[in-house]
């Protein structure tokens, strides 16, 4: 059983990803920003970054959840990160002035991925120093 002081740090990340997931969601409900129509393609930079921060919420809520040593590349953060951004193209579709972008749902993969790949790395790096830490 989940001691109650386990559960602080997952509510604490399930409550970032919401806050994550509105402020998203609030920035998709008005006009684009100007400073994006300033360079091409930092957008796709933007969505990017986003989600990527979302993807590093979700990978850090999977180790939480189910402490492994690596998150696959086919894993719930991935998979969650994708259905939200689906989910964000939509509804653009549906605010005067935005239009959905099958580029932007791309970059929002690459960045669940990278999200991935960093959080590995992370935990990779965390249990080597702590294996050097540990005496023998």
């Amino acid at each position: 059983m989940t001691k109650p002081n386990n559960l602080k740090p997952i509510f604490f990340l399930c409550l970032l990803i919401i806050g994550w997931i509105i402020a998203t969601l609030i920035e998709a409900s008005g006009p684009p920003l100007p400073l994006l129509g300033e360079a091409p393609h930092l957008d796709k930079v933007a969505h990017f970054l986003a989600f990527s921060g979302l993807g590093l919420l979700a990978c850090a809520l999977s180790f939480r959840l189910s402490p492994t040593p690596t998150i696959p590349l086919l894993s719930v953060p991935l998979l969650m990160v994708t259905l939200f951004g689906i989910i964000d193209e939509a509804f653009q579709m549906l605010i005067p002035g935005r239009q959905a972008d099958l580029l932007d749902l791309l970059a929002d993969i690459c960045g669940a991925l990278f999200a991935i790949f960093l959080a590995n790395l992370i935990a990779r790096l965390m249990r080597a120093n702590k294996a050097v830490k540990e005496p023998a």
